[in-house]
């Protein structure tokens, strides 16, 4: 019954003749004849049905309740059959919407399958990061973790934080002027020495216990560089600077017993011949955080990861 009501529709709609339709795989190809309309009032019409309410069925298919009342009349139209009585109750279907329903069901299921079978599945786009050393592994790898929940199937590439990428997880004080800046984690600094040290004696360490000491610096730290500049104010002097371009050359410095310095926690526990002394000076840190370009738009799947750490 339904699909001959439906092949009438159809037959009126475009005045010619159309062979009777028998399946629903016959009223799939009818419907080829006009799929966007067609389409549409059928998906009004399983929404109506099942909503029982036009109120409810217009809000499902984000229309206004006029609109979907002259779409619903426009299929009865079509088909030459009232589908809907209209009662104080609600929306009641008739025996003819009855005798659709699961023939549109099917339809429209064999239509998305359609659509699903000739769409070339969508490549997710990789993100990028540049890394830079000497970060605690802990703490980056805590937040690898969060990217590959907020991102599971787009690739991740790690990259040498100097190296072209969609943003760098660097220290705040390296971002470059024209980069904005998203801090993830603070990493405390610590009194490091050598156990064999004089001051590795010492249960606490003054600022005052510096003065003569052999310091070992970080020329781009910022730290190292304060806690140089507060010994001058004070009046106190260390006996010998040495200079080493990265925190793990200062650890290796510190290993060999050349003197002291300051360096990140994580970094402080890892050797049995350095210890860390409490330190009665200023608080030492730094920030570490993501830093990327200002002058473009960030990327998607970055937009998601910095959204959720701007929180």
């Amino acid at each position: 019954m339904c699909c001959s009501l439906c092949n009438a529709a159809i037959s009126r709609k475009y005045r010619f003749r159309i062979p009777l339709i028998t399946s629903r795989y016959d009223l799939m190809l009818s419907l080829f004849l006009e799929p966007a309309l067609d389409l549409k009032l059928l998906r009004q019409f399983v929404a109506v049905y099942e909503e029982k309410s036009m109120t409810r069925a217009a809000g499902r298919c984000h229309i206004s309740q006029p609109a979907l009342s002259n779409a619903i009349r426009h299929l009865e139209d079509d088909i030459g059959r009232i589908l809907f009585n209209r009662t104080s109750q609600g929306t009641q279907p008739t025996r003819e919407a009855e005798q659709l329903y699961p023939v549109a069901l099917r339809s429209l299921k064999d239509f998305d399958q359609i659509s699903n079978l000739f769409s070339a599945p969508q490549s997710a786009s990789p993100l990028t990061l540049g890394v830079m050393p000497e970060l605690p592994q802990r703490e980056v790898a805590k937040f690898y973790r969060i990217v590959r929940a907020l991102l599971p199937v787009n690739p991740l590439n790690l990259v040498h934080h100097t190296q072209s990428c969609d943003a760098r997880i660097i220290l705040d004080v390296m971002k470059d002027e024209d980069e904005l800046f998203t801090p993830l984690w603070q990493e405390q600094y610590c009194f490091v020495t050598h156990r064999d040290h004089p001051l590795a004696q010492k249960d606490r360490v003054e600022t005052k216990d510096l003065d003569g000491q052999t310091f070992i610096v970080c020329p781009p730290c910022e730290s190292h560089q304060r806690t140089l500049g507060l010994l001058g104010q004070m009046g106190l002097s260390p006996a010998l600077t040495l200079s080493a371009m990265s925190k793990d050359m200062v650890r290796q410095l510190l290993i060999a017993n050349a003197g002291v310095s300051f360096l990140p926690e994580y970094m402080s526990t890892e050797w049995e011949e350095l210890v860390v002394r409490p330190f009665d000076g200023p608080t030492l840190g730094r920030t570490a955080g993501l830093a990327w370009t200002s002058g473009r738009m960030p990327s998607p799947e970055l937009e998601t990861v910095l959204n959720t750490f701007r929180l």
